[in-house]
């Protein structure tokens, strides 16, 4: 593909009006930006970075590195918390870690209907 917008919200399975409405713009713009009518101004592209988690540099193509450094930051903060349970995970035989797979779904919808 050759627009990194256009690359990101198929990645996210948006349609361009779903994306406009995330960052507050209309599909109009999002469609123009992603077939290159429309240069992108610098309030879109912060908001386009900051919802796909990627530099403004990937966006526009200045860099093959998605990932920012503050979103690496945070991936390596997920990571250090999920450590211990990974541990435990991985020791665990494939039938238990189904169920606990499963488990981890099911409190992830209760989760969900409760808010």
């Amino acid at each position: 593909m050759d627009n990194r917008v256009r690359e990101l919200r198929h990645e996210k399975g948006l349609r361009q009006v779903d994306l406009a409405g995330k960052i507050n713009v209309s599909q109009q713009t999002i469609s123009r930006i992603e077939n290159g009518m429309n240069s992108l101004p610098a309030d879109i592209l912060i908001h386009l970075s900051r919802f796909f988690h990627v530099s403004a540099d990937y966006i526009l193509k200045l860099s093959d590195t998605r990932v920012t450094e503050e979103s690496r930051i945070e991936i390596e903060r997920k990571i250090e918390r999920g450590q211990d349970f990974f541990i435990a995970f991985e020791k665990l035989n494939s039938t238990n870690q189904e169920l606990i797979g499963c488990l981890m779904r099911q409190l992830g919808e209760q989760q969900k209907e409760n808010k």
